[in-house]
């Protein structure tokens, strides 16, 4: 059978059912594998390894369903022919999961626990219905093969003004949610890199495309909004970084360079590199700046509390980084930055809470353990005894005047 063929069948899948799709031979290689979702590392079933063993079990002309331990659902069908092969789309989900009981179970470090949560974030939860439609799809794959053209389908419809108004306000509705997702994911972004945390900004940076594109702005101009969002990107991150306390004139001169940059360059794989750059180098000035006024001992410990801030600290561990001794640590840490390490910790704690309890809804418990405290309640205390609020009090919005 004509692999393009196969090809072309496999893309219609995929623009059906909005599911990573892949077409596998007999020998478990892939003819076809598109994916828009990629599973971590620490997640079952990375490098497709779901897939490979579903296509593994499947027998001819007949669907199967594959649930893996995190409740990650595949659908796959196999085909006898001249040329066996087989069809699988997914993952999507039947239930969203209980992310904070995922992360306690399987002890995931704070950075894994926020990749899971964008990641399942990004996996599409379906209905038994749509399962079943989309198992139905996938047998009709050969069929898909054979059509060599799809008949245009013309809709007739009545004037009616007040259906129109429904979908005007249908379409309103979607529109402000796209907007509330894409000032989230701004404030997400900008928060990693006040944070000088350059892994987590480079993940939301490309954690939706679709939501940070802008794609409904000057559509037929693909240059031009590239270089709009790259004047967007900087901007927001200008502003992250001058609000972490790094002199105006280091900002000025690198906000320069990439104003020149995005307005001289022409091509739009270049521009693209230019958002992770400009990330890259303002997270990059945030740490160094934040940093250059300590030891290289209490540099690398404050780098360390903020990669596992929320892991109890190992004063032995921290020591043998930096070289010394951990009571040599502990006098020159207090020395330079006029807190001990464990008060430290606590106060990168405390901002991170800060932030989550205004932007994400999740139980005050599961922010508690993700910012490293075991007891909700004593997180509480701490909270409020550094803030002068509860977490409620403090996740609660100001009353209008």
């Amino acid at each position: 059978m004509d692999q393009s063929s196969i090809v072309s069948a496999a893309m219609k899948i995929y623009q059906i059912t909005n599911l990573n799709t892949y077409v596998l031979d007999s020998n478990s290689d892939f003819i076809y594998h598109h994916e828009d979702i990629s599973i971590p590392a620490f997640m079952p079933g990375a490098e497709e390894e779901d897939v490979v063993y579903l296509q593994a079990q499947m027998q001819h002309n007949q669907v199967y369903s594959y649930t893996n331990e995190w409740g990650l659902h595949y659908i796959g069908y196999r085909f006898s022919n001249n040329e066996p092969f087989a069809v699988i789309i997914g993952p999507f989900m039947k239930l969203t999961p209980d992310m904070y009981s995922l992360a306690r179970e399987y002890n995931l470090s704070n950075n894994e626990s926020e990749e899971l949560r964008t990641v399942c974030n990004q996996i599409q939860v379906l209905t038994m219905d749509k399962v079943t439609s989309f198992a139905s799809i996938i047998q009709q794959f050969e069929i898909l093969i054979d059509k060599e053209a799809t008949p245009i389908r013309i809709t007739l419809q009545k004037n009616n003004e007040k259906y129109k108004k429904k979908e005007i306000d249908a379409g309103m509705d979607e529109d402000a949610k796209i907007i509330t997702m894409r000032y989230k994911l701004e404030g997400d972004i900008m928060h990693a890199v006040e944070q000088g945390d350059k892994s987590t900004a480079l993940r939301l940076l490309n954690s939706n495309d679709i939501l940070f594109s802008f794609s409904e702005r000057f559509p037929n101009q693909p240059l031009r909004r590239v270089k709009n969002l790259a004047i967007v990107l900087s901007t927001l991150l200008r502003s992250a970084v001058i609000r972490s306390d790094v002199p105006a004139i280091f900002v000025h001169r690198v906000s320069d360079k990439y104003a020149y940059q995005i307005e001289f360059t022409k091509q739009l794989s270049k521009l693209q590199q230019l958002y992770e750059d400009m990330v890259v180098e303002y997270t990059d000035m945030v740490v160094a700046n934040s940093l250059t006024n300590y030891s290289n001992i209490t540099s690398t410990a404050i780098e360390y509390l903020v990669s596992y801030c929320d892991k109890p600290i190992d004063k032995n561990e921290i020591a043998e980084l930096c070289f010394t001794h951990p009571s040599h640590l502990s006098r020159k840490f207090k020395q330079e930055t006029d807190m001990t390490i464990t008060g430290y910790q606590q106060m990168i704690r405390i901002n991170k809470a800060k932030h989550l309890l205004k932007n994400e809804s999740i139980s005050i418990e599961e922010i508690a353990w993700l910012v490293g405290y075991e007891d909700s309640s004593y997180f509480s205390r701490v909270f409020k005894k550094e803030t002068g609020k509860t977490p409620s009090q403090y996740r609660e919005p100001a009353p209008s005047s």
